[in-house]
Order: structure tokens, then sequence, then C-alpha cells
């Protein structure tokens, strides 16, 4: 059977294709499917990159990991076991976690990514604000995103696939490899180490409070 004949051609337009059909495709053999999943998920496979990694570039190249896996490994994802984006996310997370072992991490606020960054965090300036205050949200975003950054990667993980990602806490325990609770402990833990890292009201308090020994 060629990949025409196992499903038509129809399910590779974006908007009448499922996620899993696409994939069904991928995994015939045809790599027309790949763009509408790409376009359908690049943004949040980079945004979860950019997020965890701080660093513009090693988020470029994550996504470009994650739809080349995608490419030549598609008949690995089940759609019985859940969606495709999950999936796609915890095989970023595998990547961006190789990736930021060889590279160090990039200071600077790309341009570029700047809006992508600021919309995730609920930061972005409207269009029409001044330029002091247009200035001061891209301040806020870059440390925002430093801050992200710093925290060790256990809470990183939950942090960026809950609060940014929007997985559920299930989805996030099964791409962490964890329990429910444990998503759960490690999210208040980590909120509270990013207020304290960003000197909110009150942070230093929440850091400690209900913390295992050895973190506080």
């Amino acid at each position: 059977m060629t990949p025409d004949d196992a499903v038509p051609t129809a399910l590779t337009d974006s908007h009448q294709a499922s996620d899993a059909a696409l994939a069904a495709r991928l995994a015939c053999g045809d790599a027309r499917a790949l763009d509408p999943l790409y376009r359908r998920h690049r943004s949040s496979v980079y945004r979860f990159a950019l997020l965890w990694s701080g660093a513009a570039a090693v988020a470029a190249d994550v996504a470009q990991d994650v739809f080349l896996h995608l490419l030549t490994h598609a008949d690995d994802f089940d759609p019985t076991r859940g969606p495709l984006q999950p999936w796609l996310l915890g095989i970023a997370r595998n990547f961006v976690r190789r990736r930021t072992g060889l590279h160090a991490r990039d200071d600077a606020l790309d341009a570029d990514d700047s809006g992508v960054a600021a919309a995730s965090a609920g930061l972005a300036a409207p269009p029409s604000a001044a330029p002091d205050d247009a200035l001061a949200a891209r301040r806020d975003v870059a440390r925002l995103r430093h801050a992200i950054a710093a925290l060790p990667p256990h809470y990183r993980d939950v942090l960026v696939l809950v609060e940014i990602a929007e997985r559920s806490y299930a989805e996030a325990a099964a791409i962490c490899g964890c329990e429910l609770n444990t998503v759960r402990s490690r999210l208040s833990r980590a909120r509270a180490l990013l207020a304290r890292a960003l000197d909110l009201p009150g942070a230093a308090s929440a850091a400690n409070a209900g913390a295992p020994k050895g973190f506080r």
C-alpha cells in the first residue's frame, strides 16, 4: 500500500486533518503531512524551549530537532495515549536538556523573540504603550526569562509546562515521568522560587514555607 492509498491526500489540509491522521500519514512515509503539523505546533515547541533554556538560539535548534524527530519517528506516537502536542513537548524537553548541557545560556533578549516571550508571560506592553512603558515591559520579560532559566531543571519542567505551555497536571506528570502529587509540589516550589528571584512581596516566606529540608 502506498502512502497516498493509505490516507487521502485531503487529510493534509490543516483545517480538515486531525493531528493523529497527519501523524499516521507521516508514519506511512508521506512527508507532506509534516507541514500542517509544523504550522500548528512549532510556536508551542519553540516557546517551551525558549522559556526552559533562556536562549533563542537553543530554542530554534530544539524546534528543528523536534520536527525532524517527528518526521523520522512518527510511528512512535500513539494517539490512544494522548494528544500530539504533549508528546512533542516531551521530545522538546529531552532535546533542550541535551542542548543546554552543551551550550551556555544566552543572556541577550533577541528583538525577534521578545514578543513571543512577552505574550507567553502575559507581560507584553499594549501597542499604544509609551516608549518608557514598552521598555519597562521588555525588561520585565527579560528578568522573567532569566529567572525561569535559572530554576533547577525539575522545577523548571513543571513551571514551563503548566504555566507557559498550559498543559494539565496529568500531562506534565506524563511528560516528566513523575507522580501527579510530585508535579503539584514542584510547581508550588517553582512558583515560590520564581517569586523570590523576582523580588515579589512575601516571596521569601513563600519560598521557605513547606519546603523540604535541604531545599530551603
